[in-house]
């Protein structure tokens, strides 16, 4: 045993090790990424630089585009141009670097007496700045190439790139046709249709003696060609860049099954059944398919619903692959609502654990013992009883006119002060979600149903869970708690053990430590009820005298990522 353990000891250093050297391997790539994006800003804030210097001094000729006033120079265009590479190459992204890498061998291809003396106004100091810079940014480009990995969305690419030929071969017609059927009235010399063709390719006169317009229909006309050309072009950079969006080989919905099947077959929490449900999620799975995860990105944040799933053993490689995923697309790992069951784990992977709230889960015998002697709830139970009130489970699939009345007693209920519906972490009113769901109702005496709340069919055995908790506006005070005391009654009778209420969120950071975040959280949870019920909800969840059980936010860095996974959270809620 004892050589066992110090095996196992000596395996989780391995492991440690190992993973502490990714970790230091991709600040020197971030690192050294960010080297190649600063020279690239510095390059293109001299071209811009230059490019000003040389114009306030009146030595270059300006195209004005019509009515908007914005200047265009070629020179001005690739220093903005290598702006925004270089924000793009900090991040590593691999487009960004084969077109850096063949913008430099354009740029070092180019003719130094003629080009560059144009572009830059002519001066020995600005010819040994263009020409000296470029060498070494290429140099660096190509020495670091195995570090801009982090890919972009190609398919959409293809998309945006057939939509710019299409602007483009229409701004060469458009272009073509001008410059022939406008020659000698408006620019006096004749021009055939290759050079007209030619002067539409080389609107900047790179390679033409620029042509003069005579006319007012003439400058329009060539102001009108550079903004289109100008506008497709732009359009295509930034369609390179776009973010990789998830491609998943296999069919989402037997991605769905496979995920369901190792949620089931491994329960953890009850509150696991919202990592099937909504269908806002994409599913992960390790190489072993043995363990996965239930994500969404927004604003190049992966957002986890909940911790890891599947065969234990295979999570901690199930979260080292994630997080191989995660690094390749730029994107920012986050588990929202974890427990605290892996947090050695995600303490070793660099994460830090921020509470969030705790999820009130009560004992179904202690529970409806307390409805017999507490005088609260036995004055609930006769005082319905008195108006006549009934309970009922509908089983799916349930009728239109069922769908329709609490449809009815839904938005209503939403018309109530911070009353909203949310996605990712919760459900929200549809045919479709309730048409899934076993359904428990209260009846008046004259049977119109006046509240409602669904069952969930949660991953633990022994523990049932509902969503929506919801009653019209005509229904006496107190409906929402009968309804719930009948449901905890019938679940018991059913064998169930538990009920878990949900989440409190905010609830518990009176005793955590005084951190910036939880001084933040606390100030939200007591003023925050104007835009959600944060003390109405723990009291109502309270008197049933629930175990509560801590749910974190588990993330990486400081105030300024937590506020960047907030953010991302409430546009993945937004329904």
């Amino acid at each position: 045993m004892a050589g066992l353990k110090g095996d196992s000891l000596k395996n989780g250093r391995v492991r440690y090790n190992q993973y502490m050297s990714l970790v230091l391997l991709r600040s020197k790539l971030t690192r050294r990424s960010n080297w190649v994006a600063v020279l690239v800003a510095i390059h293109g804030l001299i071209l811009i630089a230059e490019t000003l210097r040389v114009q306030f001094g009146g030595g270059l000729s300006l195209r004005r585009l019509p009515d908007v006033g914005v200047l265009i120079d070629i020179s001005l265009l690739l220093g903005f141009t290598l702006l925004y590479l270089s924000l793009l190459l900090r991040r590593r992204k691999r487009n960004a670097w084969v077109f850096a890498l063949a913008l430099y061998v354009f740029l070092l291809g180019l003719s130094t007496d003629a080009i560059l003396s144009e572009l830059r106004g002519g001066d020995l100091h600005t010819h040994f700045l263009t020409q000296l810079l470029p060498v070494v940014i290429l140099g660096v480009l190509w020495t670091t190439r195995k570090e801009f990995i982090v890919r972009s969305d190609m398919r959409t690419f293809a998309l945006s790139l057939r939509a710019t030929l299409l602007v483009l071969g229409t701004a060469f017609l458009y272009g073509t046709a001008g410059f022939f059927l406008m020659d000698r009235h408006d620019f006096r010399q004749e021009i055939s249709v290759p050079a007209a063709m030619h002067y539409t390719v080389d609107q900047f006169a790179l390679t033409t003696a620029p042509l003069h317009p005579y006319t007012r229909r003439a400058r329009l006309f060539q102001e009108s060609l550079s903004f289109v050309s100008i506008s497709a072009l732009g359009f295509v950079l930034v369609s390179l860049f776009q973010p990789l969006k998830a491609r998943l080989a296999q069919h989402q919905k037997e991605r769905y099954e496979q995920a369901k099947s190792l949620i089931y077959t491994y329960p953890n929490v009850s509150l696991d059944y919202f990592k099937l449900w909504p269908h806002d999620k994409t599913y992960f799975f390790s190489r072993d398919q043995h363990a996965g995860m239930a994500y969404r990105v927004n604003n190049g944040v992966a957002l986890v619903m909940g911790d890891p799933f599947g065969r234990p053993q295979s999570i901690p490689r199930a979260l080292k692959e994630f997080e191989e995923l995660c690094f390749v697309n730029d994107w920012q790992p986050a588990f929202i609502q974890a427990t605290s069951r892996w947090q050695r784990l995600y303490s070793q992977h660099g994460y830090r654990m921020q509470l969030i709230g705790r999820e009130a889960i009560v004992d179904l015998k202690h529970t409806t013992a307390l409805f017999k002697t507490e005088r609260s709830f036995y004055k609930i139970t006769t005082r319905f009883a008195r108006y006549g009130y009934t309970t009922e489970r509908c089983l799916p699939p349930h009728s239109p006119a069922l769908i329709g009345r609490l449809q009815e007693i839904s938005d209503e209920w939403l018309q109530l002060p911070a009353r909203t519906e949310r996605g990712f972490t919760l459900g929200y009113f549809s045919e479709a979600y309730l048409q899934r769901c076993p359904l428990f109702i209260a009846r008046d005496d004259a049977g119109t149903i006046q509240a409602f709340l669904n069952m969930l069919e949660t991953p633990v055995p022994e523990e049932a869970s509902y969503d929506m908790l919801r009653s019209s506006n005509r229904a006496p005070g107190n409906t929402n708690d009968y309804l719930l005391m009948a449901y905890a009654e019938a679940l018991l009778h059913d064998g169930y053990q538990r009920l878990s209420f949900g989440l409190c969120p905010l609830y518990g950071l009176e005793a955590e430590p005084s951190t910036t975040i939880n001084r933040m959280l606390r100030f939200v949870y007591a003023n925050g009820d104007r835009f959600y019920s944060f003390r109405g909800l723990y009291r109502f969840k309270a008197k049933y005298q629930p175990q509560w059980s801590d749910r974190y936010e588990v993330y990486r860095g400081g105030i300024n990522d937590f506020a960047r996974l907030l953010r991302a959270l409430a546009k993945a809620m937004r329904v």
